[in-house]
Parts: structure tokens; C-alpha cells; sequence
């Protein structure tokens, strides 16, 4: 029996819309993350069955309880506070199926008569598990039984009824298991895992959809909303690794300067010794931290998901740090940013063999000062809205073009631009990379501004596409980035740095100058193939604005294309704010601009 005082207690909680998380006896638990229409309900006997209860606690309301425990009086109080708001409500009960050969299917209990459209969405989304592993089936079964076999109806139907409460049965067998050995299926679980969350959400929104006057704006908003201490300490550990790693920094060449006035002495002919920063972690110990995060522990099925694929990317990373300088290096940039592309390759090539020349002359040239002068300028734009951040711009030796790192614009001393691009490339590191570095910061997740896995595409896609908003992409720049690719390709077919650099000059008549820049930033490490993303990633943010995507929905932080339906699935939990915009987003230059690709147009079009 659960005290009196507990469920009162409970209750009160619950009608206050505040998140429930108690132990009750004999080792059962309940969770109310909010004030929800619904609540999923395991019963046992000895002890729970690990899979069926993990799947349980992928909902925003669960129950696992045992067997012997009087569950009555406590849904009762639930009840009579949920259809107060929601003038119904809705009980899940499941449980395995004893396994044998004729009860493979997913089992749905449910009153029968009128199919009604929670039993529909049932029915239509575990149809899908098929998809997972054929074979997998779903059964409507009919009846007044909505519990296992050996135990007793959580209410009686006739009670129900009367409070206007559904009452549904699911039976499922435990597929993910090996039925010999009882070895379960890990990743295949995941997959499984995601996608019941998925479904029972749905069921419980249709649910409400009909039978509520108190809508729900999406299914979404009727999951986890709350971030547990799992998922914070999870998070905020893969976040600070992630940091402490400063990938760019130690994989970017020291002496670029040096070698490039050494590889004009030797008339090009003598390949450049490139020297890097000292790595000051072990990644063994940081592989070590990575892998002793309990990531397979965490509730919510979309933030374990996030942060499992990040780690997975930083250990890519950390391995490609202790194989800097070695063949190896390539073989995991590879993995991390795959090939050039057919598709990507010939709009490079395109770019590069029109009428035009490849390089023009340049006039008007700014020098670092005068860069981070007005790159300090546009970043007193966020300052008012980021009081808490050191946002900085330094002038270093050591550093070659333009790096953002965190909250820190670092500009290499021999920094000479147009006087055309500088408000284009400051919008690029500062409009673009530093903002959404910010933004990341004010959001709850670490992952926010340390970046999702995968993130650097669509993130150097944008950069690059705010140079063209503020009309400053020009046909130099284009082809710079086209260049890029054609390198990339290179290194990818087994060129050295000379071979690359003779490419870049005598087929597509780049001054020697930019050929070496182009071509360290495609060989250091080892080979580094990120270069072939920007322009792939701007060719990925054009498709996307001329199919109706929102420019200002990818500011929020620092993700790719493919997590925009989890990031709109964390907004509807109110997990993550909606971001700051860049300033230059709502000016009549930029709107005119995006309609212009909303119509379609080409690259060649975004030259200004």
C-alpha cells in the first residue's frame, strides 16, 4: 500500500504542473516530468524486465511498479487532477509477451467497437517497426482485458468510464533479444527505443487531439521536458572535452609564414615542413573520460542519441590528434567529412572553367588592424545581449587567415584583405560563427555551442551565405572556395602539397600565394579535408531557403540540416530559447537577397 500522505502529496504536485519523481515501496517509481493527459504503466513480479522498463521511461509519465503494490487509489488521484484540464485521460499498461512461436506481434488491448484514432496511431506506428527488422507484426485484439494475463485490471472498466479514461493494453515480445541465449541487441534497441517514444506520444496526442478541449500545439510537447542531472553532467562533461580539445587550433599550422617565403627560395620544388602547437592533453585519458560518461542511461531518447553520435565524433578526433603528421590523419578526416561528391566536384569545376579568370586583382586592401577594429565594432552589437561572455579579438603570430575559437576572433598578423570583403568575412566569423557560439552559450545544452556532431557543414554554409546577404561575395571569393574542393579531390587521389599547389596554378592559374595557402590548409595534419565543406555547405543552405527552410531557425546554435526536427522537438519541449539574430538579417538587402534564392538561382548568380 503507498502511504495516504505520499499520494496526497503527490497529487498536489501533479496539479501544480510540476515535475513528480518518486520511489514508492517495494522498489517501484514513478515520473510526471508535467501535467500530462496520459501515464504508461509497467507492472512485475520479482523484478523488472530491463528492456520493457527502459522503454517506459523514454515518456514524460511512467509508472513501473511491482505487482503487489494497490496502484488504485493512486491513479484515482491522477486521474481527478488530469480531466480537471483534460476532461479525459489516458492508461497504458505494458508488458512482455511470454515467448512463443505464435506471439511474435506487438498485442494492442483495446475496447474494441469504434477503432478510435489513439488505437489507429498505435497500430499505423509499430507497423513501422517492420522497417526495423521484417517480420515484426501488430495485432488488434479486442477485449475488456487490458493487463497481462496473471494480474488484475488496474481499475475497474466500469470506474473508467465513468471519469472518461481509455484504457489500452500492449503487449510486446522482447524481439530485440537473442530468445536462446536472452543477449540482448543494443544498438538495435536504440533504434527501438527512439521510435516507441515516438509512437506512444503520437497515440497519446491524437488521444487528446479528440477527446480534450486543452490542446497541445505538437506531439512533441508531450515528452521529456526536463533535463535531469544524467543528461547535465553528461552533457557538460562531453562539452568541456570537447573544448579543452580546441581541435582547429592544434591541427592548423604554426609557421605558415615562415614556409611560405622557404618554398618560394626553393622555386616550389621542396615540400614545407609545417610545424603545429604542443598538445597539452593525452587523448588516451580524454578517450578514457569520453567513454566513462553513462550515456546508455539517459531517459530521453533524443538527447542520448545527440550525445552519443558527439562522442563518437570526438573520438575521431582525438585519435586524429595522436595520429597528426601520419597517413592515418586522412583516413578519419575522410570518415568525418566523407568525399568530395560528384555533385559538389562539378559545381567546382564549373566555377572554375568559365570566361572568367580565376584570381583577380584585388585593390583597397585593409591589414589586421583595421580588421579587428571593425570586427571589435560588430561585436558591441551582441555584447548587450551576451553580458556574461568575454567576447574577444586578437591579432596573433601564429595564426594564418581568420580562426574563431569559443568566444575568441584570433587574426593571423599578415592578414590583407579587400576593403570590399571586410564587412562580408566579418559577418562570416562574427555574424555567423561567434553569434552562434553565443547563442549555444544561453541555450541549457553544452552540445549548443560546442557543436553537434557533424555541424560544420551547414554552419560554414551559413558563414559563407552572409557574405552574399551583405553583398559582399565575390567572384575571387567563389572561386576560392571552388578551388578548395578541386584540392580536397587532390589529396583524396594521392597528390603531395606540390602536387596540389602545381594543380591550383597551371590548370586553373591561381597565384602561387593562394595556391599555398589553399593547399596547407588541405594537407596539414596529414590532410585535412574539411575545405571541400564550405562550398557543399552552401550549396546544401540554398536548397534548403528554396524549399521554404527559415534561415533564422539555424542560428540557435551550432547543428547541422539533419538535426533541425530534433531542434524543433527541443523547442516545443521549451528545452532550448529561441535564438538572437544577426543584425544584418532583418535589413531590406538581406530579404531581397533570400527571396532572390527562394525563386532559385544558381552560384554564379550570388557573386555581387
Amino acid at each position: 500500500m503507498i502511504d495516504p500522505d505520499l499520494i496526497a502529496s503527490i497529487c498536489h504536485t501533479f496539479e501544480r504542473g510540476k515535475s513528480v519523481r518518486r520511489y514508492l515501496s517495494s522498489g517501484s517509481k514513478l515520473v510526471i516530468d508535467q501535467k500530462l493527459p496520459y501515464i504508461c504503466v509497467y507492472r512485475y513480479i520479482d523484478k523488472p524486465e530491463p528492456y520493457i522498463s527502459s522503454l517506459l521511461k523514454t515518456q514524460g509519465a511512467y509508472l513501473i511498479a511491482n505487482a503487489e503494490l494497490e496502484l488504485g487509489t493512486l491513479l484515482r488521484c491522477l486521474i481527478e487532477v488530469a480531466i480537471k484540464d483534460f476532461k479525459s485521460y489516458l492508461i497504458v499498461e505494458i508488458w512482455n509477451n511470454p515467448e512463443s512461436a505464435n506471439r511474435k506481434n506487438i498485442e494492442i488491448w483495446h475496447p474494441g467497437e469504434k477503432i478510435t484514432a489513439t488505437i489507429m496511431s498505435l497500430q499505423k506506428g509499430f507497423s513501422e517497426f517492420n522497417i526495423l527488422m521484417p517480420g515484426i507484426g501488430t495485432t488488434l485484439i479486442s477485449s475488456n482485458q487490458r493487463q497481462p494475463e496473471f494480474f488484475n485490471p488496474l481499475l475497474p472498466l466500469d470506474e473508467l468510464k465513468k471519469t472518461g479514461t481509455l484504457s489500452i493494453g500492449l503487449a510486446i515480445p522482447l524481439f530485440f533479444r537473442d530468445t536462446e541465449t536472452k543477449q540482448g541487441y543494443p544498438i538495435f534497441f536504440r533504434k527501438i527505443r527512439k521510435k516507441f517514444a515516438q509512437i506512444i506520444q503520437q497515440a497519446a496526442y491524437e488521444f487528446v487531439r479528440v477527446q480534450s478541449d486543452n490542446k497541445f500545439e505538437h506531439y512533441f510537447t508531450l515528452g521529456k521536458t526536463r533535463l535531469d542531472n544524467l543528461v547535465r553532467s553528461a552533457d557538460r562533461r562531453i562539452s568541456e572535452i570537447s573544448e579543452k580539445m580546441n581541435f582547429i587550433l592544434r591541427v592548423t599550422p604554426v609557421n605558415s609564414t615562415e614556409e611560405w617565403a622557404k618554398f618560394q627560395e626553393n622555386k616550389f620544388l621542396k615540400l614545407p615542413k609545417f610545424t603545429y602547437r604542443l598538445i597539452s592533453l593525452d587523448p588516451e585519458i580524454e578517450k578514457r573520460k569520453l567513454f566513462n560518461i553513462p550515456i546508455e542511461n539517459i531517459e530521453h531518447p533524443t538527447l542520448a542519441f545527440l550525445l552519443r553520435d558527439k562522442r563518437m565524433e570526438l573520438e575521431k578526433q582525438l585519435i586524429m590528434l595522436e595520429e597528426r603528421g601520419t597517413p592515418k590523419f586522412l583516413d578519419i578526416s575522410r570518415n568525418i567529412f566523407e568525399n568530395v561528391g560528384s555533385t559538389v566536384k562539378k559545381a567546382a569545376l564549373s566555377l572554375l572553367t568559365d570566361q572568367w579568370p580565376n584570381e583577380q586583382e584585388e585593390y583597397q586592401a585593409v591589414n589586421a588592424v583595421d580588421f579587428a577594429r571593425a570586427a571589435g565594432a560588430e561585436l558591441e552589437l551582441y555584447r548587450q545581449h551576451f553580458p556574461t561572455l568575454a567576447l574577444k579579438v586578437k591579432i596573433k603570430d601564429n595564426v594564418n587567415g581568420l580562426i574563431v575559437s569559443g568566444p575568441e576572433l584570433s587574426i593571423g598578423k599578415d592578414l590583407t584583405i579587400s576593403s570590399a570583403r571586410m564587412n562580408a568575412l566579418i559577418q562570416h566569423e562574427v555574424g555567423t560563427h561567434m553569434l552562434t557560439y553565443c547563442n549555444g552559450r544561453s541555450q541549457p545544452l553544452g552540445l549548443m555551442y560546442t557543436g553537434f556532431a557533424g555541424y560544420e557543414q551547414t554552419q560554414e554554409g551559413m558563414a559563407v551565405l552572409s557574405e552574399y546577404l551583405v553583398g559582399g561575395l565575390d567572384i575571387n571569393r567563389l572561386k576560392l572556395l571552388a578551388a578548395r574542393v578541386l584540392a580536397v579531390e587532390t589529396l583524396i587521389q594521392g597528390a603531395d602539397f606540390i602536387e596540389t599547389f602545381n594543380v591550383l596554378v597551371r590548370d586553373y592559374g591561381f597565384q602561387s600565394k593562394t595556391a599555398f595557402t589553399i593547399s596547407m590548409r588541405v594537407h596539414r595534419g596529414g590532410g585535412y579535408t574539411k575545405d571541400a565543406i564550405y562550398l557543399k555547405g552552401l550549396m546544401d543552405i540554398l536548397e534548403f531557403i528554396k524549399n521554404d527552410g527559415e534561415l533564422a531557425h539555424l542560428y540557435g546554435g551550432k547543428f547541422a540540416l539533419e538535426h533541425l526536427p530534433l531542434i524543433e522537438e527541443l523547442t516545443h519541449l521549451r528545452i532550448l530559447k529561441k535564438p538572437q539574430l544577426p543584425a544584418f538579417l532583418n535589413g531590406d538587402l538581406a530579404k531581397e537577397k533570400i527571396e532572390k534564392i527562394r525563386k532559385g538561382i544558381g552560384l554564379k548568380d550570388l557573386i555581387n
